[in-house]
């Protein structure tokens, strides 16, 4: 039995923790644990997603709350200890209560850590083996108070082993617990993104046919440098440009700004399975970010389904880590020269030479392979 314990819940945006998640369940029992979320259903008794994967919530303070009144509230509410440790109870009992529910008596658990302040639910099998998957710098999205640095520390001592998506994010890690740190970059359903469309014509949101199409799909959020969009936009009036995803409630002022652009189009959210459609009609990806301390830890999901695709990718020069990978990224340190890499992608997107390379790119860097690595992981002796 593996337990899962997401810092997103299942039907959030798509990617690493849903990918490994769905793949390991194939080969045993997993219970995905999720934190309770305003906007979303609860399960506090498991229910099955499919055969031998199951999903339930824990209440848990929301710190990380998109809203940032609720996140002000949940700041105060846990700087009282005897909440914490209140919940903490709630949680345990919960975790017991749905292991009892999907596994069996005897059974080995493994943990695959990813929601560190869940750190202390591995205590519930005294004999767990855990690993610690490190995905984000969970100090670059909101302010945390001292007990999350505490929790974080303890999940980098507790664990077994100690996996980063990035060189970065290791090194971050090891300043503060000397230890080997695992790089698992993250990747993308090959098959799915390089292929699936079939028949389906262009999506009816899309601009019309006729001008060049670039695109960014994620999630919009601060970290995007909405300056250097806006001046993309006003230098390069014959291309089209596509924004799909999830915006945070504190960048609406920026969308409202690049919306009195004609060539700009933000399209909101649209699902996992729709994706792949989009990128057939996209002729070049971005990675606008801005460089921060969390942009710097990034391995961006997107760079792997754009490469899957076969369409070339232009980013910023928000991380020294995204070096690796400039024989596939157009990589900018300027508004011009961000202007010029996307002209230049624009001509390689019909260059079946770098299409291709592209596409092996992604088949090496498949969510399977990823997969198979954290199976080693968390049945080190099977």
């Amino acid at each position: 039995m593996i337990v899962f314990l997401s810092d997103i819940p299942w039907d959030a945006l798509h990617q690493r923790p849903q990918q490994l998640a769905s793949r390991l369940a194939r080969e045993g029992p997993l219970l995905w644990v999720e934190p309770a979320t305003i906007s979303r259903r609860h399960f506090y008794t498991p229910v099955t997603l499919e055969a031998g994967l199951f999903r339930m919530t824990l209440p848990m303070i929301p710190l990380n709350a998109r809203n940032r009144r609720v996140r002000q509230i949940a700041g105060v509410l846990s700087r009282i200890a005897l909440i914490r440790r209140l919940l903490g109870s709630i949680q345990r009992t919960l975790l017991r209560r749905g292991l009892r529910r999907t596994g069996t008596p005897g059974e080995r658990v493994a943990f695959l850590v990813e929601n560190f302040q869940l750190i202390g639910l591995v205590d519930c099998i005294p004999s767990a083996y855990v690993v610690f998957d490190y995905i984000d710098d969970a100090f670059g999205f909101t302010s945390l108070p001292p007990f999350v640095h505490a929790l974080w520390e303890s999940a980098l001592r507790r664990a077994d082993v100690v996996t980063a998506t990035s060189s970065t994010l290791a090194e971050r890690l090891q300043a503060v617990f000397p230890r080997e740190v695992r790089i698992i970059r993250n990747g993308v359903q090959y098959d799915r993104f390089s292929t699936e469309g079939g028949t389906a014509g262009r999506p009816g949101d899309l601009p019309p046919e006729g001008q060049p199409v670039v695109g960014y799909i994620g999630s919009v959020y601060p970290w995007i440098d909405y300056d250097l969009i806006a001046t993309t936009l006003s230098a390069m009036r014959d291309v089209q440009f596509v924004m799909i995803g999830q915006d945070h409630p504190d960048v609406g002022k920026h969308l409202a700004r690049l919306r009195a652009f004609p060539n700009f189009h933000f399209l909101g959210v649209r699902p996992y399975a729709m994706v792949p459609l989009y990128l057939r009609y996209i002729d070049a990806g971005l990675i606008p970010f801005r460089r921060t301390s969390l942009t710097e830890g990034v391995n961006p999901v997107k760079l792997y389904e754009y490469s899957a695709a076969g369409i070339p990718t232009i980013a910023t020069d928000f991380s020294d880590d995204m070096h690796e990978f400039t024989e596939m990224v157009l990589i900018a340190r300027s508004a011009d020269e961000f202007i010029r890499h996307i002209r230049t992608a624009l001509t390689r997107r019909g260059q079946p030479a770098f299409v291709n390379s592209l596409r092996a790119f992604a088949r090496a860097n498949d969510w399977d392979s990823r997969s198979r690595l954290f199976s080693e992981f968390l049945h080190p002796h099977t």
